[in-house]
């Protein structure tokens, strides 16, 4: 699931917003952007995690628009698998889109899915 350039820069930015707000409601704040391999989680490598005092509480799985596809149910499955709630983000306009992937494979229990959206005023 390799990414364009303009898209890889959006996931690996969302990614760091991400760590950035929640820097004070969590102890430790884990990720992996890009093809970077900072820290694993049963051998899976999400791209947020969220650890509590030495307790994971939750991953992050980032996506864009080329990755919101069929081509991720599978690490998506994979990393509601690990026993801690997965989030996924995913751009606001493939929100929809997403929820569909994820209620067709049974995932919608395991799953919640959230949205970001980039306004430029220029």
């Amino acid at each position: 699931m390799a990414r364009s350039k303009d898209e890889q820069f959006l996931h690996d930015w969302v990614i760091r917003k991400i760590k950035e707000k929640n820097s004070r409601i969590y102890s430790e704040i884990n990720i992996n952007p890009g093809d970077e391999q900072n820290y694993d989680l049963k051998g899976k490598y999400p791209d947020v995690v969220l650890v509590n005092h030495g307790q994971v509480v939750s991953v992050i799985e980032v996506d864009t628009t080329e990755t919101v596809n069929e081509q991720s149910i599978d690490k998506w499955k994979a990393l509601s698998e690990l026993s801690v709630k997965l989030t996924l983000i995913v751009p606001k306009e493939e929100q929809n889109k997403a929820r569909d992937l994820v209620w067709k494979d049974g995932l919608v229990a395991k799953v919640d899915i959230k949205f970001f959206d980039l306004q430029l005023n220029i």
